[in-house]
C-alpha cells in the first residue's frame, strides 16, 4: 500500500514510541515525514534510521515559537502539508492527593497545549488544500484511573479539542478532517517505565493486561494502523471521531 505517495506528514513526539513508528510507516507507504521532538539525539537517530524521506526538526511542541519556526523551515512546503499527527505525550502517576501544581501544568502542557498548537498549525497549513489531523488521546479519557489524574484530564481534553476542530473545519468549508485515537495500555517505552518501577514487573505487566477484556496489552503497530487510516484518504468521510484501540476497554 502506498497511501502516502506525494504526502507530507508532520508528527510531534516523533523521536520515540508510536510517533517514531508512525513516521516509519508513513515513509514505507511513500510519504515524507517531518518528526518533531525536543530530544535532538534520539530524534536524529530515528530519522537517520528511517531514511532520507524522514526529516527531524527540533521543537518544543508546547511553545508556539517552535511551530512558527517549523512554518519558516518548511517554506514553500508549508501549504503542501497533508497530515498533522499530534503524538507527543507523557504519563506519570499522581492521585488527587499527591498531584502537584507544577506537574499538573507540565502534563497538561505536553498532552494538551501541544495538541492545541498542532491543530492550529494544521488548520493554517491545510485550510486551502485539505488534509487530516490525528490526535493521540487515551482510553483513560473515558475510562479514567485514579492514579493518573492529570493524564486523565489532559486526554479527555484531547477528545474535546478534536471534535471542536472537526466541527470548525466543516463549518468553514475547509476540507480538513480531525480525529483521534484512544489507545489502551500499549507496549511502548512509556508503559515500560511503569513496569520497570514496579516491585514485581512481571505481575505489573499481567495487571495491565487484565484491565483489558482481551487480557493483553496492545502492540504499537496496532495503534499506528488506526492512525494511518485516519491520516490517509481511506477515512475521507470520518471526522470528529475517535477510534479506540484498547482491547475492549471502551465496552466495559
Amino acid at each position: 500500500m502506498q497511501r502516502f505517495n506525494e504526502k507530507l506528514v508532520v508528527i510531534s513526539g516523533g523521536a520515540s514510541g508510536m510517533g517514531a513508528l508512525t513516521a516509519k510507516r508513513v515513509v514505507e507507504e511513500g510519504g515524507t515525514a517531518i518528526t518533531l521532538d525536543i530530544n535532538d539525539t534520539l530524534g536524529q537517530e530515528v530519522a537517520n534510521e528511517i531514511g532520507n524521506k524522514c526529516e527531524f526538526f527540533h521543537a518544543d511542541v508546547t511553545n508556539p515559537d517552535s511551530w512558527n519556526d517549523l512554518e519558516k523551515y518548511l517554506g514553500d512546503r508549508f501549504n503542501k502539508v497533508t497530515s498533522v499527527i499530534n503524538a507527543a505525550g507523557i504519563s506519570e502517576p499522581a492521585t488527587i492527593e499527591d498531584e502537584t501544581f507544577d506537574h499538573w501544568n507540565r502534563t497538561h502542557s505536553i498532552n494538551g497545549t501541544s495538541v492545541f498548537l498542532g491543530c492550529q498549525f494544521g488548520v493554517k497549513a491545510m485550510k486551502d488544500s485539505g488534509g487530516s489531523i490525528v490526535n493521540f488521546s487515551s482510553s483513560l479519557a473515558t475510562r479514567p484511573k485514579p492514579f493518573v489524574i492529570a493524564y486523565n484530564y489532559s486526554k479527555a481534553g484531547v477528545l474535546a479539542i478534536t471534535r471542536t476542530v472537526a466541527l470548525h473545519c466543516a463549518e468553514m468549508g475547509y476540507k480538513i478532517r480531525c480525529n483521534s485515537v484512544q489507545p489502551g495500555a500499549i507496549n511502548t517505552p512509556m508503559m515500560q517505565r511503569y513496569i520497570d518501577a514496579a516491585e514485581d514487573p512481571k505481575q505489573q505487566l499481567a495487571d495491565f493486561a487484565a484491565t483489558h477484556p482481551m487480557n493483553r496489552v496492545g502492540d504499537p503497530d496496532e495503534v499506528v494502523k488506526a492512525v494511518l487510516f485516519l491520516a490517509s484518504d481511506d477515512s475521507a468521510f470520518t471526522t470528529g471521531d475517535s477510534i479506540s484501540v484498547d482491547g475492549g476497554v471502551i465496552a466495559i
